[in-house]
């Protein structure tokens, strides 16, 4: 008895599953696609450049590239060519 009950219930499991199967193969082939949780990277990449430039931590001036500096007490700061003597008095480590 307990071997039909056990068999039944594999029976309705599979069959469910089979269902589910061919309903999601139908819905696919009619051109619904799966959401996709995957973002493309070159529009991100893109629209970073755009960006504008980031001011120097210690001058405030927009000169280009920055090169960032971590502190002693663990912040970090973006510094221009131009103030890099001051990380460098200061035995700041570059990232």
């Amino acid at each position: 008895m307990r071997y039909i009950v056990f068999l039944m219930i594999l029976l309705a499991v599979v069959v469910i599953y089979a269902v589910t199967r061919v309903l999601n193969t139908r819905k696919l082939k009619k051109g619904n696609t799966p959401k996709n949780n995957v973002i493309p990277l070159d529009a991100h990449r893109k629209s970073r450049k755009s960006t504008d430039e980031q001011p120097c931590s210690s001058c405030k001036k927009k000169n280009g590239k920055l090169i960032f500096y971590a502190q002693d007490d663990g912040s970090v700061v973006g510094l221009c060519k131009e103030c890099q003597a001051k990380a460098k008095k200061r035995d700041m480590l570059p990232l």
